[in-house]
């Protein structure tokens, strides 16, 4: 069974999907995914809080030996860029942190949204 939620765009919609996110995963009994998955999911949600407008939709499922993870937004004009940040910054590290633990990421983008992606092996 899919992971289908829909989240408010506000400051708790991080940790509604970090909860939402270990749900499935212990429904899916892959509990060795849960940190890895929580850590991105909250990065991709505390990016469309901060830069986004509208809910946020959050899907996962489990096919073909990965978790594949989609965050949705409203914003299709803002794409993520991986970046280096600097050691003073406080922000600026999710996407590296998906790029660095991900097996794969991207992201789609239609006439009024942008789905963030990733993909963890299982």
């Amino acid at each position: 069974m899919p992971l289908d939620e829909l989240l408010p765009n506000t400051a708790q919609a991080p940790g509604e999907a970090r909860h939402a996110v270990a749900r499935f995963l212990a429904r899916a009994d892959l509990p060795q995914l849960v940190d890895d998955a929580q850590l991105l999911v909250s990065e991709l949600v505390t990016n469309a809080v901060r830069h986004a407008r509208g809910p946020i939709a959050v899907h996962a499922h489990v096919r073909d030996g990965f978790l594949h993870l989609e965050v949705g937004d409203a914003d299709p004009d803002l794409l993520p860029e991986r970046r280096e940040a600097q050691a003073e910054e406080e922000s600026g590290r999710g996407i590296d942190l998906v790029d660095k633990l991900a097996a794969r990421w991207g992201w789609t983008v239609t006439e009024r949204s942008k789905v963030v992606w990733f993909d963890l092996r299982v």
